[in-house]
């Protein structure tokens, strides 16, 4: 059996650590650096960190800050189209369903 013909790009991808993308969908969901943290379990900083890569990757603010929350960019909106479909399949392959 072969795998099926997808030709990926692995220098592209892997110019961005994988894991900041699950961090972006839980900010996106969240629009709190705090809470998208607590779901993660890791500290607020790392949350900041992951955040600061992703806007230098995607040269976007990604998101704003707001009064307690923080509101998607026009381009974070863009990425979380093609994003989170991935991320659901993902899960889907890893719970084998």
């Amino acid at each position: 059996m072969t795998a099926p013909a997808v030709r990926l790009k692995e220098g592209l991808l892997c110019e961005l650590d994988l894991n900041l993308l699950l961090t972006f969908a839980v900010l996106l969901r969240e629009c709190n650096v705090s809470r998208a943290a607590r779901c993660l379990s890791v500290g607020q900083p790392a949350v900041s960190g992951a955040l600061a890569r992703l806007r230098r990757h995607f040269n976007d603010p990604l998101f704003i800050r707001g009064y307690r929350t923080m509101r998607p960019t026009p381009r974070a909106m863009q990425i979380a189209e093609d994003i989170l479909p991935a991320l659901a399949l993902v899960q889907k392959t890893l719970v084998g369903q």
